[in-house]
């Protein structure tokens, strides 16, 4: 029954593959519209066109059924050449060379094909930051310098060395100082797709979970549900790299562990050499993404558990040794290499983000909706649930009913189980950061946790006699109608073609061809004024800016969000204190000017009071905005001049906005030889029993246009006089009343002057 079901629904998907293109584009003759004017008339698209689509597609897949069926008891000699094909390609598909080499051949068309974009993407797109991108180029040279005294810095990374320093290096090392960007680019590509090539050694690993004997057949059929579903419901990031490895290592040890007395299960690579493996894996992994090796930390244990628990002694100690012992010689090696700090560095910054990742990077979980555009969202927690579901009855059936020792069961399980586990951890990737890159994360592991447990289980069933040629046939046509676009990347072969010509262009390009010319010319421009400071720090969280200038950063906290609670705010202030940059780059139009719609003022207050008191404006370059340091370093008292005769203008409105946002509006005249980029607003408060205690808020500037304000003074250069400024009451003491004002920046004596207002202007803090 199952082989004729698939037989029928084969001979209905290969119709619809032909008919829909037809259906798709079918179109009716009007005919008379008896003067009706309606949106089908307008349209010209006869009402009866949607009834014939719908014939077609439910008749002539039957029609076709029966034609082969009549045809067939007929004898033709056609259907004997059919049968014979059919014969060679079932051949094909069982032997053991020719099937998974054209299977490899489609794995490497499809990864060339699907990650062309990502090199054009370099050539196409001039290199500003990404903000991503800065952090794999930012700190290249520095490293370079000095390795050792590196580490001992402890640059504050998000990712991981690998990941936020590698790229940079080796890409200075084989490009030099002006290819450099173009090889980063490449050394990117490269850790971008190493995920995407292990990924499919760990789906063959799982099908020979599944089948030692059909292990390429049952490859196959896992292959047709990854390609349609890549880049929909799951996608590997460049940082999954290392992991992969590990799990690909981890799952062929618990399989191989999984068949009773065997050769293999008992061989001198189970006992030593994947343990070692996985051991030399750990402390690399730390060095490369410092969430990833947390959550194999935690799987190693499991592994280390499942081992003590279902195997023997003696075999749990060789492997136990073998691993622990690997973990400590990569360890020495790294240290007497790098220096001790290069693990103990990225130990503390695991603590660092494990403390404050969660209130800084944040975003909430979308609502959970049982609908097709929301798919990302709740696949990945329904098929972890299907999949506890299904062990639970396993083990009642197997364990419970059948008694079956549930040491054995949790052995036979344990590779299902790790990728559970795994689609568990990644959840905390989707949970934590809930946008569409990251809800993707758990999609592979919770997608194939739940396939090959319900395949191994198939396996086990001796009644099921299917043909693989037709269950191949169906899966590739279901494959090529949910995404075609991927199904045909793996047959596109010509395309292959162009890539040695992408790779090429990419790596003849110069820095000069790579980098927007907005930057290029603030570097040109900025240079000479740079080159006697020692180091350099932007505001706008930017690491191109440490490679273009080939300054160190101040701060270990090289980009300014990093620097998340008032503890670490308070370390950069005394960095920047201590190492006293002459020019800082305050802000420009990049990502970095605020983090989930939350302006940096905002959430970096304290850092951002220290830059107001002691630098001010300087130079703006192509929406660069550049401060420089104050000669002698002032109290905010010694910068105000609350004369409100020395100002033209007006603090109008404190108006409370969403989420404790409060915006304050006016207007204010800067002085005639004052340059529009000086034309800073700024906002103080003070509490109201404490009129004198005055500290700096926000900062603002002209430039909105206000025409009453034209009308009101009858001068037409008070068109652009506007300002608006927000800032946000949880930088305001807790259940406080503070008074609020606002002043304006004059860069002849570099003082902050009282812009007058209607009225006290107070609210209270949250």
């Amino acid at each position: 029954m199952l082989k004729t079901f698939l037989y029928i629904l084969s001979i209905t998907l290969v119709c619809w593959w032909f008919l829909l293109p037809i259906t798709n584009s079918l179109n009716l003759p009007l005919g008379n519209t008896y003067g009706i004017i309606s949106r089908v008339v307008i349209q010209e698209r006869n009402p009866l066109t949607d009834f014939a689509v719908y014939l077609i597609l439910l008749l002539i897949p039957s029609l076709i059924v029966l034609l082969i069926e009549f045809l067939r008891t007929k004898n033709v000699k056609l259907f004997s050449t059919i049968h014979n094909i059919q014969i060679a390609l079932e051949k094909f598909i069982k032997h053991n060379i020719y099937f998974p080499s054209l299977l490899i051949l489609l794995i490497v068309s499809w990864i060339i094909n699907l990650t062309q974009p990502m090199l054009r993407s370099g050539l196409a797109v001039m290199v500003q930051d990404g903000f991503h991108y800065g952090e794999q180029i930012g700190l290249s040279l520095t490293f370079l310098n000095n390795p050792k005294e590196f580490f001992n810095q402890a640059y504050l990374m998000v990712n991981g060395f690998t990941l936020n320093v590698l790229p940079g290096a080796i890409g200075n090392l084989l490009g030099g100082n002006n290819y450099d960007i173009s090889f980063s680019l490449i050394i990117f590509y490269i850790l971008s797709i190493t995920p995407i090539f292990v990924s499919f050694f760990v789906l063959f690993e799982l099908a020979a979970y599944i089948s030692i004997a059909n292990k390429w057949q049952v490859f196959c059929l896992l292959l047709f549900i990854y390609l349609p579903l890549y880049n929909s419901i799951f996608m590997f990031l460049d940082r999954d790299g290392v992991f992969l490895i590990q799990t690909y290592i981890s799952v062929r040890l618990l399989r191989i562990l999984t068949i009773a007395n065997t050769e293999e299960s008992d061989s001198w690579k189970v006992k030593y050499v994947y343990p070692s493996l996985i051991g030399i894996s750990i402390p690399i992994s730390l060095l490369y993404t410092y969430d990833r090796a947390t959550y194999f930390a935690l799987l190693f244990c499991y592994l280390l558990l499942v081992i003590a628990t279902t195997k023997q002694k003696q075999l749990f100690i060789k492997i136990a040794l073998s691993s622990l012992l690997s973990i400590g010689v990569t360890s020495l090696f790294l240290m007497i290499t790098l220096g001790i700090n290069s693990l103990l560095v990225p130990i503390s910054h695991i603590l660092y983000w494990s403390k404050y990742s969660g209130l800084f990077t944040s975003l909430p979980y979308p609502q959970i909706n049982l609908f097709q555009s929301e798919i990302l969202v709740w696949l990945p927690i329904l098929f972890q649930s299907l999949f506890i579901s299904l062990l639970l009855i396993k083990f009642q059936s197997e364990c419970i009913i059948q008694k079956k020792n549930w040491r054995i069961f949790l052995s036979e399980v344990s590779a299902p189980l790790f990728i559970f586990l795994c689609a568990v951890m990644y959840m905390r990737i989707a949970l934590g950061r809930s946008d569409t890159g990251h809800l993707m994360s758990p999609g592979f592991f919770a997608i194939f946790a739940l396939v090959i447990l319900i395949g191994k289980q198939l396996a086990t069933i001796q009644s099921i006699k299917f043909s693989w040629l037709s269950t191949l046939v169906t899966c590739l046509i279901v494959s090529s109608i949910l995404n075609s676009a991927s199904v045909n990347a793996a047959i596109n072969i010509s395309s292959i073609l162009e890539y040695p010509k992408l790779v090429n262009s990419l790596l003849t390009k110069r820095n000069s061809d790579l980098v927007t010319p907005q930057y290029l010319d603030t570097v040109e421009k900025m240079q000479d004024e740079l080159t006697g400071q020692s180091c350099f720090y932007t505001l706008t969280s930017e690491g191109i800016w440490y490679r273009l200038f080939r300054l160190s950063p101040c701060s270990k906290y090289w980009y300014l969000i990093y620097s998340t609670s008032t503890a670490s705010q308070q370390e950069l202030i005394n960095d920047l204190r201590q190492t006293a940059p002459k020019i800082i780059l305050y802000s420009n139009q990049s990502l970095g000017n605020g983090i989930d719609g939350v302006r940096k003022e905002t959430s970096h207050l304290p850092v951002h009071q220290f830059v107001w008191a002691n630098y001010r404006p300087y130079k703006y370059i192509h929406d660069h905005w550049f401060w420089i340091r104050r000669e002698t370093e002032a109290s905010v008292a010694n910068l105000l001049v609350p004369d409100h005769r020395q100002i033209s203008g007006s603090f109008d409105t404190l108006i409370p906005g969403e989420h404790s946002d409060v915006i304050a509006t006016g207007w204010a005249f800067s002085p005639a030889n004052q340059i529009p980029h000086e034309n800073a607003v700024f906002l103080t408060y003070s509490l109201a029993n404490k009129p004198n205690d005055i500290q700096l808020l926000s900062i603002g500037s002209t430039g909105i246009e206000r025409p009453d304000v034209v009308a009101a003074t009858n001068n037409r250069d008070a068109l652009n006089s506007g300002w608006s400024i927000t800032f946000n009451r949880l930088n305001l003491p807790t259940g406080q009343l503070v008074n609020v004002r606002a002043w304006a920046y004059n860069a002849t004596d570099q003082k902050l002057y009282e812009i007058p207002t209607p009225s006290l202007k107070t609210i209270e803090g949250k």
